[in-house]
This record gives structure tokens, sequence and C-alpha cells, in this order.
């Protein structure tokens, strides 16, 4: 089915909308939840209307989830989502048995070579043993040189440590090449963005739609999703790349580059007050709570930047239908200072800013601690939809925090943006 008519009241209104989707690993499957309601027109705060993106950016596991819905350009929003779903729950998840699931595999596991159904050819464990024997040997002589060579007995130690030399993530690779069209995501009306990290440089990369090639399209998932320390880098041409939430967990500034008015942004990290404070603190809870204190900051600090762009465009009107800015107050200047560089630049650019309406989404508790990341238990996975979905339904912006052009929410029975109050 194309899009057309009421489904598109986005269009008669001027505005773009943008499904902003971060990394987090198997909580990627909140994702799901959250825009299976949305796209379904499940949402109570938006009169039950559906909503069918424009542009989809994606960091990490949100890169996967983006690029799966570009590649249906031919389906509703609400379809798309729905063989999403499917995908997450029958190719992502792990079933009952010891084959694993669908993005990684431990070498050398004993178990899966002894289960039958894991593979369609007898001969194949047989393989896959020997495989994974001569790449750790490689791994482990590589090490051991560098043990010899390295200065220092902590600096030789550490030599020796390579978390990710246990783990192949060529299921990953067998499950983009089953479940993802790779010509259909390029020439899709819908606009991708995938965020990875430069591995040598630290410099974030944006590949859109015309680079996702047969020859490094899938890669360049793999790469974005690619965790530091537990997955291996990723070679795109001449250069490594890994996970992009490394730079930008949540490419919100992606949409607004691409156009976008109204973004829903989902990120999967709780609030931080909401994680209690063991009183016995180790290493991984303190890591994973300061983590999860990096990308709450780095998230509020980019949407505050859009209020303030907001707050200064208004500013400009009403210069411009003053024509003087002598009754400006000190908030009004400030706000109009603090973004003027970026309109400027924007206009340069031969681009203009305008005012945007910012949805935000994510779980306000823990969703299962930094362990659960890798949790791709298929019940663990259907218990995040179901989770992101009731957030959804019972989103409410004053309790999110969302942002709208007047900087002040509307009514509670509306979302905010201008394309949902004319649909009601």
């Amino acid at each position: 089915m194309g899009r057309s008519g009421k489904e598109r009241v986005s269009e008669q209104n001027d505005e773009k909308m943008a499904m902003v989707l971060s990394g987090g690993g198997a909580y990627g499957a909140y994702e799901v939840g959250v825009m299976k309601a949305l796209l379904g027109g499940e949402m109570k705060g938006a009169g039950y209307h559906s909503l069918e993106p424009d542009v989809y950016t994606g960091t990490s596991v949100g890169s996967f989830n983006a690029a799966v819905m570009v590649s249906q350009p031919d389906v509703t929003g609400l379809r798309a989502v729905e063989r999403l779903e499917e995908i997450w729950l029958n190719e992502v998840a792990e079933g009952s048995g010891s084959c694993g699931n669908g993005v990684y595999r431990f070498r050398a596991n004993p178990l899966r070579y002894l289960d039958p159904d894991c593979f369609a050819n007898p001969f194949q464990p047989i393989a896959d043993l020997s495989g994974d024997a001569a790449f750790l040997a490689r791994s482990f002589f590589t090490r051991g040189f560098n043990f010899l060579a390295a200065r220092g007995l902590v600096k030789r130690a550490l030599q020796l440590v390579d978390l990710s030399a246990f783990i192949s993530v060529e299921p990953f690779r067998e499950m983009l090449g089953r479940t993802l069209r790779l010509e259909t995501v390029r020439h899709s009306p819908k606009e991708l963005r995938i965020v990875a990290t430069n591995w040598e440089t630290g410099e974030v990369t944006i590949f859109e739609n015309h680079h996702i090639n047969e020859e490094f399209g899938r890669e360049m998932i793999m790469a974005s999703a690619a965790i530091p320390g537990i997955f291996p880098p990723v070679r795109i041409g001449s250069d490594l790349y890994v996970d992009g939430g490394t730079v930008m967990n949540t490419p919100l500034n992606c949409a607004i580059q691409a156009g976008a008015t109204t973004l829903f942004v989902v990120y999967l990290d709780p609030d931080v007050a909401n994680i209690p404070v063991q009183r016995l603190t180790n290493t991984i809870d303190t890591m994973d709570r300061v983590y999860t204190i990096m990308l709450a900051t780095k998230i509020n600090e980019d949407i505050d930047t859009a209020a303030w762009i907001n707050e200064g465009l208004t500013v400009m009107e009403r210069v411009a239908a003053a024509g003087s800015a002598e009754d400006l107050s000190a908030p009004e200047v400030t706000a109009f200072i603090r973004v003027i560089a970026q309109i400027y630049e924007r206009m340069q650019a031969g681009q203009l800013y305008k005012k945007l309406t910012i949805h935000r989404f994510h779980p306000h508790d823990d969703l299962g601690g930094p362990t659960g990341m890798l949790n791709f238990r298929r019940e663990a996975v259907s218990r995040l939809i179901d989770r992101g979905f009731e957030d959804a339904v019972y989103h409410d912006c004053y309790q999110s925090h969302c942002i709208f052009p007047d900087s002040q929410p509307p009514p509670p029975k509306y979302m905010g943006s201008r394309w949902l109050q004319t649909a009601m």
C-alpha cells in the first residue's frame, strides 16, 4: 500500500517526520514496541492516528531497525514494523536450544557443536570447529607476540585480554543477508541515516541510502552495532569502524540535518535517578551508571539545543514583525545569542532552520542492566516489545518533557504537532 490521503496529513502542513532510534543491544526490541504503537495508531495522546515517518536515523541496533523499516517503502508503516517484529522474534531472538541468536555466537562452544538441530549439514560442525580453532590460534599468537614486545608487567598482561576474540558476529551477517534487501534500501523514498565511528580517527561517519551498496551495505550496519571490546571492528574499504554510540548514541542531529521538523526520539536509557545505587558497589554496576549518566547528559543537551533554536527563531520572528530589537527582554536576547551561530551556519549552506517538535520515548526504569543488552532470549525480546508498546500507548508529553515550537506543551489530549491537531 502506498502512503496517501489522510495518512499523510504531515505533507499538508509542510511537516517532515523522523523516527530517531538509539543504540542499546537487545534493548532495541523496545524500539519495535514503541514504533508499533506510533505507526499503528495505538497512542492515546495522538488521538489514535497512525504515523508515517519520512526519515529514519539509527545508531547501533537502531541502525538495524531503521534499515529494515526503510527497506519496505511500498507498505504502510504498521505493516513494516510488524515485519520488523517478526524478524526480531524469529531471526534475532535465541530459541530454547543451544544454537544461539541471530547476532553473535561464542567461538568453540561445545554445546552448539553437539546439538544436531543447529546444522543442516552434518559436516558443518567440523568445519565451524576447525574455523574457530584456527581463528583463536591466530589471535593467541598475535597477542602472545605483543605480550613479549610490550614493556611493563601490567601492559603485557593487558595485551592478552581480548573478549571479542571469543565472539563471532557471523550470525549477524547471515541474518542481514536473509532479512534485508540492500537495493530496496538504496532506492527507498524514505531517508536513512546510519551512524558509525571511525575507529582510527574517532570521527563520526554517517551513511545514507545511496551508500548502502551490495559490497559494503551490510558491513555499514554491522559497523554501527560493533560495540567496542565486545564485537570486533568492521572494515569498510580501508577504514575500521565501530559502534556509532561511541560518539552519537541517539542520532537526533542527523534527523534535523535531513530536514525533519517533527521528531520521535526513542532512546533506551532509564532515568538515572531510578537506578538504585548498590550498597556494595562493583566495577560493572559502576561503569554502567557512568555510561548511563553520559548518555543521558548528551541526549538532554541535544534536545535542549533544539528548544533553544525554537526560542531563537521566535525572537527572530518578533524582531522581523516589529522592525526593531529594542523591546527584547534579557532572556529573549540570551535565547537569540545562544543559537545565532548555528542559524547563520545553516543559512550560509542554503538551508533554513524550522521550529522543531520533539517527542521523547524511553524506559523510565532500568530494562535489565549491562548484561541485559546481550540477552537475546525470545522471552526477553517479546517482553521488551510489549514494554515499548505499552509505554508509547500511555506516553505523556508533560512527564517526558517533550519540545514544542511555542515552548509550551499543548493540552494533554494532543501530542503537540500541528498535523496531529489537524487530524483530530
